[in-house]
């Protein structure tokens, strides 16, 4: 038995998740050719050009399938559509390791499939399974192709498909039928369902016009809404198509199935707009919303500023300037402007194609933020590490907090269940020693934000509440800014060990500072800890405790 164990792990298991050598018609000479040219590495190279190949393609689908003639074009066309492109991006990126998201996707497929005809009413089981079974063979991808540093290779794919897949056993899970007693007096919640609920009270409205009376859609998050719950398995076809959505499989956005299936049945759009009882007069011959071009436009200009700033800051500070004896006499710079850029960019081929869409505001007019994953102002001016998480990387945090947070409740204490997020974050983005300590940081700098906040900054933005005029504008700039460096700091210094990965160069970096981020942050608790034993705080008897 040994021997098997030591042969599958020295052999079979090597041969199987170790990154193959690409096609031959694939040999990627052109992007070697700019690579060398640029400076920019060959893989990093082939992202991006995965990622941009998704605006020819998205225009190809707005103008065979969003015309005149697509009311005759079915869902199973559209989805045969994204099945077929999605595929052949990814075989560009990965090559003969496809075979890795293939293997998680029917895998999973087959597992609710299996349960679900032989114990159809313990599709919990299915559910662990799926977990187990992608969480799992992630796991091992990133033992046998792990370096020292960031690798762009087929787990990049499969880091983000293993929560689509995870999510996607958990809906099905939800979508457990209920009891025969039950199920006689009860009826299952469709989104027609709750169209239909929602347009109710607004029937007996018919004298005036009342565009508060008009159901706004309910804006973000849409990537996972209220009706996710798989009544049914989809089929296979289906979920290849979802999973390899080719404007979303390689760097996401994270959304639920719920939401392919009515973007490819144009139920999405089937959004009333406000003060107006037909369709929009802002929309192309086919009832679909305008707008999409401009927005797309502005998120790949975005997109490639954030990149360039990126690519010429990272050159001239690079995290790794942290371990030259020459520190004190520069600064560093992050990984952020790329994460900033790629997922901006990648938004765009979303909105063209129209999943993104997001009902209309108070003015009719559409909105196609639907699954923005940054929000860069919010970002970089962000006063709060609470504000920073609710504005980078939204709907992987979306996803976190629906399939990972609210199923640990059975704990009992949300600083129990942010902890359990955390660990399992870290372990998701890799087995790296850097990833731990920066998630560890996080939870030690999201607790002692929490304290003092409540003990310093409330007072505080009561007593600027008060002031009036120029007085009221001085202090809130001096709070703002002060607030704002404490939080960038502690971003920053959190991010040196993710970065960095290796436990000996995480910790070389952040002597070279003399830990003082970290020193700062232990104060700052221990010291409230202090307070609150000396002078706790008088809780009135009608104080209710969540």
């Amino acid at each position: 038995m040994e021997d098997l164990l030591r042969q599958a792990h020295e052999t079979y298991l090597p041969a199987w998740f170790a990154p193959r050598a690409p096609a031959l018609f694939l040999d990627y000479g052109l992007t070697r050719s700019i690579s060398e040219a640029s400076g920019v590495p060959e893989p990093s190279l082939r992202l991006l050009l995965t990622i941009l190949a998704g605006y020819p393609i998205s225009i190809l689908y707005r103008l065979v399938f969003l015309n005149r003639t697509s009311t005759i074009i079915g869902e199973s066309a559209r989805n045969t559509f994204f099945l077929v492109t999605g595929l052949l991006m990814s075989y560009y990126f990965n090559s003969y390791d496809i075979v890795h998201p293939l293997t998680t996707c029917l895998g999973t497929w087959f597992i609710c499939r299996v349960v679900g005809a032989v114990a159809p009413r313990n599709r919990s089981l299915a559910s662990s399974l799926s977990f187990v079974f992608n969480f799992g063979y992630l796991l091992t991808s990133y033992k046998y192709t792990a370096t020292e540093e960031y690798d762009i290779c087929y787990t990049m794919q499969q880091c983000v498909q293993c929560l689509r897949m995870i999510g996607y056993g958990m809906d099905f899970m939800d979508g457990q039928p209920r009891s025969s007693k039950k199920a006689t007096t009860t009826t299952p919640v469709t989104a027609e369902a709750i169209e239909e609920k929602k347009k109710i009270p607004a029937a007996p409205v018919a004298q005036a016009p009342a565009p508060a009376a008009v159901v706004v859609r309910e804006k973000t998050p849409i990537s996972f809404g209220r009706d996710i719950a798989l009544s049914e398995l989809p089929s296979l076809a289906e979920t290849i198509g979802y999973v390899f959505f080719p404007f979303a499989f390689l760097v996401g956005p994270q959304f639920s199935f719920s939401l392919y299936k009515k973007f490819i049945s144009m139920e999405l759009f089937n959004v009333p707009v406000p003060g107006s009882t037909e369709s929009s007069s802002s929309s192309t011959a086919n009832g679909i919303p305008q707008g999409s071009l401009r927005y797309a436009t502005r998120c790949f200009s975005l997109g490639i500023f954030y990149l360039g700033l990126g690519q010429l800051l990272g050159s001239f500070f690079p995290t790794l300037a942290l371990l030259d004896k020459t520190f004190l006499d520069r600064s560093y710079a992050e990984r952020v402007f790329l994460y900033l850029g790629i997922w901006t960019i990648g938004e765009g081929p979303c909105v063209l194609s129209g999943i993104t869409f997001n009902g209309y505001d108070d003015q009719g007019r559409p909105e196609w933020d639907g699954l923005r994953n940054v929000n860069p102002l919010n970002y970089e001016f962000a006063t709060s590490l609470g504000q920073i998480i609710a504005s980078f990387n939204m709907n992987t945090n979306y996803w976190a907090k629906l399939y990972v947070f609210k199923r640990l409740r059975f704990l009992g204490n949300k600083n129990l269940s942010a902890l359990g997020v955390l660990l399992f974050l870290a372990v998701w983005h890799g087995t790296h020693p850097g990833y731990f300590i920066c998630f560890g940081l996080e939870f030690m700098d999201m607790e002692t934000e929490r304290r003092w906040s409540a003990r310093l900054g409330r007072p505080i933005n009561a007593f600027i509440a008060k002031q009036q005029g120029v007085t009221q504008m001085v202090f809130k700039a001096l709070w703002g800014t002060f607030t704002w460096l404490l939080t960038t700091s502690a971003l920053f210094f959190a991010a040196i060990p993710f970065d960095l990965l290796r436990m000996d160069r995480s910790v070389a970096a952040m002597r070279t500072i003399h830990f003082l981020g970290a020193y700062v942050m232990l104060a700052l608790l221990g010291t409230d800890i202090i307070l609150s034993i000396i002078m706790p705080k008088k809780r009135s008897k009608t104080t209710k405790t969540e």
